[in-house]
């Protein structure tokens, strides 16, 4: 079963400011095909059996996805997709929104991302959100390591503050958003000493180099196991991704350096993320 742990939806005309877009054009990000979103999602995530699914709301650097508007589209696939909300944790009341998703709409996670949302992931405003999904088994998933978006301290998304996090709130899953690059080691030391942070490779594989020798490091801290599979879409598909991974070692062409082991890339790509993370399979569920 292929899980893809890190999928967006939005309605690029209705949900991000101007602000953002003109970051997305500045960094060489080309959004020209993200007209029709809902045809693009689906197809665009059709090599995933299951995934998960997020807004992202940060007032900070101009993203505004409404959580009704991502519930309404996992309930157009609800044996596929999960929903997690996202809160804006440096808004007024987080908490009074977070339990309005999980209570009303049925989230069984959080997005955060700090960097985004110009907060910093220790700042107590945060605790009040830590300790509810704490509570309730909703693991979050951080945008950690560097972005397009501008405005907020890059600081706010090293991979050592959720180090902290993670000892604070030890039974919190946990998932650090794109291995924390360009921290990567940084991400690996976090997540191995850490008994339930993860991380996903999602948005990693275009800079082949960089992917290469982070997988090196993941392997050599054997640290393999707390890293689940991520696209990133619509940055780019669950598709790409797979090929992506699966092509880690075509960078070595006649270098002699040691490759990354099949093996450890195929149970990347088929671990068991769901039993991990303590979520239900919606391939399972009884619909009337």
């Amino acid at each position: 079963m292929v899980v893809d742990v890190h999928t967006h939806y939005f309605r690029p005309k209705l949900d991000l400011t101007q602000h953002l877009l003109d970051d997305l054009v500045r960094c060489g990000v080309n959004t020209s095909g993200w007209d029709n979103f809902d045809e693009l999602y689906h197809s665009g995530t059709r090599e995933a059996d299951v995934a998960i699914v997020f807004g992202l709301r940060a007032a900070a650097t101009g993203w505004n996805i409404p959580n009704e508007v991502v519930a309404a589209h996992v309930k157009s696939s609800p044996s596929k997709l999960i929903f997690f909300a996202s809160v804006d944790a440096a808004a007024a009341n987080p908490l009074e929104e977070l339990v309005y998703c999980h209570q009303d709409l049925g989230c069984c996670g959080l997005k955060l991302g700090p960097i985004y949302q110009g907060i910093h992931p220790c700042d107590k405003r945060c605790h009040t959100l830590y300790n509810y999904c704490q509570k309730h088994g909703l693991p979050i998933l951080f945008h950690v390591g560097t972005t397009f978006s501008s405005g907020t301290p890059l600081d706010y998304s090293r991979p050592s503050h959720i180090d902290q996090v993670a000892v604070d709130f030890p039974d919190l899953k946990i998932i650090m958003a794109h291995l924390g690059h360009p921290w990567e080691g940084e991400t690996i030391a976090v997540i191995r000493r850490n008994p339930n942070v993860f991380a996903d490779l999602s948005a990693l594989y275009y800079r082949p180099w960089q992917f290469y020798n982070s997988m090196r490091l993941l392997v050599e801290y054997r640290a393999e196991a707390k890293v689940l599979f991520g696209s990133d879409f619509p940055f780019t598909t669950t598709g790409n991704s797979l090929a992506g991974l699966r092509g880690i070692n075509n960078v070595l062409i006649n270098s002699g350096l040691p490759p990354i082991p099949q093996d450890i890339i195929e149970n990347i790509i088929h671990r068991d993320t769901l039993k991990l993370l303590e979520l239900d399979d919606p391939r399972k569920k009884v619909f009337p």
